[in-house]
């Protein structure tokens, strides 16, 4: 763009003078050749360049007196510094020098023009050579720099898989040793398939942390696919709760393709996560006999996903929220976590009391797109994230 805005000054400076009753054919010719290098420079330098110091040569052979013939020229000498072609630009200058100095009417004027016009080239040309060579510098290190953030990052999470490897996953494997233990020594009936539920439960974990696991040492497709399988997710939802006599209910009136289709991996991921909150809520609060109710839709352009669980009030109350803490069964970031995560994407997470029921709600928009408004519809009853009223966490 830079060429073409002094190739057309190159141009007008020509077409001011053409009316002084010169080579009016020859200048025309010469500052159309000119014109055109200039237009060319950026693309093919070279050509384009000896185009533009030829004319100059032949305007002072032929004395045509191109009036931006100087100004091309100098262009060029600016152009092939930057480039690093010295020996190009050498050759060109002493070339035009010599010849124009040969047929130059006031031989001192041309060499002081000659060596002021040359003086600001190089200086000019030389600043692009270094602003180039700092830029590429600049990329060369950002490429380190980055190298070597991966390479932390690769090891920070090697080294996290391996803890977990020699903490959460031996404990898990002792848990699953000791509960078919247990499952063999019981006799058939409620208490054995209580003891094969522990196991079960306990093979589940295993199995999410290998995955956990390999994901932190080698980033995969899979475990993302499993993120982001809501029938997957629902099914072990309903497994898990069926192990405490609470049944899993799904609500929704359309297939779940329908609201889904629109929504990204993130997205679909947050929904997953979501619902194992609060079926893992469910499992720890809602009493034994109850009904989790899971419910999907598409409202304008967001999808939302609510998962609705009934509370233990009265005599038959859960241990409370500390309680539960100390046992090692919450750690209180399930749902700020939802929250970080939401945000990320331009959504929304409620959860509080309503009534007799627990609701934790999640609004993403569709195709990743951002809310108008700051966030989702809040459904009545719910406690927006912040109010610390009678909230269950995890």
């Amino acid at each position: 763009m830079s060429y073409a805005a002094i190739a057309a000054v190159v141009l007008g400076m020509d077409l001011s003078a053409w009316g002084d009753g010169k080579s009016a054919a020859l200048r025309t010719v010469l500052t159309t050749l000119m014109v055109s290098g200039s237009l060319l420079l950026g693309w093919y330098p070279r050509f384009a360049g000896v185009l533009i110091v030829v004319c100059a040569i032949a305007d002072e052979v032929l004395s045509a007196n191109v009036e931006a013939a100087s100004l091309a020229l100098l262009l060029v000498v600016v152009d092939w510094l930057s480039r690093r072609w010295d020996a190009a630009v050498a050759g060109a200058v002493v070339a035009h020098t010599l010849i124009g100095a040969a047929f130059a009417e006031d031989l001192m004027w041309f060499l002081q023009a000659q060596a002021l016009l040359m003086s600001i080239a190089v200086i000019v040309g030389m600043a692009l050579r270094q602003y180039e060579y700092r830029l590429a510098e600049l990329a060369e290190r950002e490429t380190r720099l980055r190298l070597e953030l991966e390479n932390e990052e690769l090891r920070v999470r090697s080294e996290i898989a391996l803890t977990l490897h020699d903490s959460i996953a031996t404990d898990l494997a002792q848990v699953v040793v000791a509960g078919q233990s247990l499952a063999r020594d019981l006799p058939a009936g409620s208490e054995g398939d209580r003891a094969h539920a522990i196991v079960d439960s306990g093979q589940q974990a295993m199995k999410h942390l290998r995955g956990l696991m390999d994901g932190l040492r080698t980033p995969n497709s899979v475990t993302e696919r499993e993120n982001t399988d809501l029938r997957a997710a629902v099914s072990e939802c309903r497994r898990m709760l069926e192990s405490r006599g609470v049944i899993l209910e799904v609500a929704t009136a359309v297939p779940w393709d329908v609201p889904l289709r629109d929504l990204d991996h993130p997205s679909q991921t947050l929904l997953v996560l979501a619902l194992r909150e609060g079926t893992v809520n469910a499992l720890k609060y809602a009493p034994a006999g109850s009904t989790v109710v899971v419910d999907i839709e598409q409202t304008g352009e967001h999808v939302n996903l609510e998962v609705s669980s009934p509370r233990q009030t009265g005599d038959g109350q859960s241990a409370t929220t500390e309680e539960m803490r100390r046992q090692g069964m919450s750690g209180s970031t399930g749902l700020s976590g939802l929250a970080m995560r939401a945000a990320r994407l331009g959504g929304k997470v409620v959860y509080g009391p309503a009534g007799d029921r627990w609701l934790l709600g999640v609004s993403v928009p569709v195709r990743s797109g951002v809310f108008p408004d700051g966030g989702a519809d809040v459904p009545a009853g719910v406690a927006p994230v912040g109010d610390t009223g009678g909230r269950l966490t995890t």
